[in-house]
């Protein structure tokens, strides 16, 4: 059987519980969530630093966790440099324990595969448990099964060849050229960026916020595969209106101030 043809919407850096501004991170999340269905995706990626810190009240742990369980698809979440995963992690806190049922994590160190075999789907990732420069996000990535779309999340720091000083968490062009997936989803900076390199489509979503040119609008990337066409990635600007009607609109739009 061929790949299906499917679609996902991809964000990160959404600090959860950040003491600046919460009420609006929380907003933007929200957003997030319903920009799902406005894009008719079927899965949601979540790559890294959810949370702002590991003291985030269980409140906010549970808001999340009530945010992902108005969707009926997938929504798989890698821990990142501000939300690690290890023995204290908050991804072990007592919310968690009653998390709804298409919430998937990342929880192994060495990278785990996450299949959704319903969409073709195959899903890899490192759970991050230290941010230095010794941990790799893309080691030890396994190759495609046969027939299967394979995306990789990875949250980390892309070295552009003019780069000097080795930052945590590296990803090296070379890695990113070698990769053998058809998608690799990257987080950890609050701007949208590509980094694709030879075959391998690479994009950092950015945050909802901070990928947006201004606080009335959410960004978030959505990334189609399609056995025809390939991979194809836009990036979506969404209003932070509360009407679920609101529809996708171009960042030439916000650019132009003809969207309100």
């Amino acid at each position: 059987m061929g790949k299906k043809k499917i679609r996902l919407v991809h964000t990160s850096d959404v600090h959860l519980g950040v003491d600046w501004r919460a009420d609006l991170s929380e907003r933007a999340f929200s957003r997030v969530i319903e920009s799902v269905g406005l894009l008719e995706a079927d899965a949601l990626l979540v790559v890294g630093d959810v949370f702002d810190h590991a003291r985030v009240p269980d409140r906010v742990l549970e808001f999340y966790l009530e945010q992902i369980g108005r969707l009926q698809c997938p929504v798989v979440t890698l821990p990142g440099n501000h939300d690690l995963y290890h023995e204290d992690s908050l991804y072990l806190r007592e919310p968690f324990l009653d998390a709804p049922p298409n919430f998937c994590l990342f929880e192994d160190w060495a990278g785990q595969t996450i299949s959704l075999p319903e969409l073709g789907l195959d899903l890899w990732g490192r759970a991050m448990s230290q941010h230095t420069p010794e941990f790799s996000p893309l080691a030890g990535m396994p190759k495609a099964a046969q027939g299967h779309w394979q995306v990789a999340l990875a949250h980390g720091h892309f070295h552009f060849p003019e780069d000097r000083d080795q930052r945590s968490s590296p990803i090296w062009p070379e890695e990113v050229a070698d990769a053998p997936c058809d998608y690799l989803a990257l987080g950890h900076w609050e701007r949208h960026v590509e980094v694709s390199q030879r075959d391998t489509v690479a994009f950092y979503s950015g945050s909802p916020l901070g990928a947006s040119p201004d606080d009335e609008h959410i960004s978030v990337n959505l990334a189609e595969l399609d056995p025809e066409t390939g991979v194809n990635v836009r990036q979506v600007f969404l209003s932070l209106d509360d009407d679920p009607g609101v529809h996708p609109i171009n960042a030439s739009e916000i650019a132009a101030g003809g969207v309100r």
